[in-house]
């Protein structure tokens, strides 16, 4: 298990959703000197051709200021120990990763937080980073909350 609580993000191919919300999350906690950080895995990794970081979260990133190194270098896939690891797991998706979830890993399905972050052509990249971006914050703003107030009460809901 990681020395620091973590959060894992999930989607399919770990290269564009999943990777855009680890950066995001891992820039701003170590700005706000949170205590958290991020990391990412994909569902079908092996299913995406690009071994790095697609074209629309690198733009995203780079328009927003955010360093690639707040991401993984390479795409990964969703492994038990990785969800063993995790203290809050997401879904950026619901509608398509819940299935491939319960397919293969059912017995942590209820474990999940789901998101509903469309992949592409469903969402465009400007949506859905946008909506990424907007509960990434969210989820920030949650954990400086209890971190500022530990009662065991202000546990993390994550919407």
């Amino acid at each position: 298990m990681f020395a620091i609580p973590t959060v894992l993000f999930v989607c399919t191919g770990n290269i564009y959703r999943s990777r855009f919300a680890e950066a995001l999350f891992n820039h701003h906690a170590q700005a706000k000197g949170l205590g958290w950080c991020a990391f990412s895995r994909g569902l079908r990794p092996e299913s995406i051709e690009c071994e790095g970081l697609s074209t629309h979260a690198r733009k995203g990133l780079e328009a927003r200021n955010i360093e690639l190194q707040h991401t993984a270098a390479k795409k990964a896939p969703l492994t038990a120990e990785d969800l063993e690891m995790a203290h809050i797991i997401i879904a950026l998706s619901a509608a398509e990763h819940r299935p491939l979830l319960a397919e293969q890993f059912p017995t942590w399905l209820d474990q999940f937080n789901f998101w509903e972050v469309g992949d592409l052509p469903l969402s465009s990249p400007e949506d859905a980073l946008s909506l990424i971006e907007h509960e990434v914050l969210n989820l920030l703003q949650e954990l400086k909350a209890v971190a500022d107030d530990p009662s065991p009460d202000a546990a993390p809901t994550d919407s």
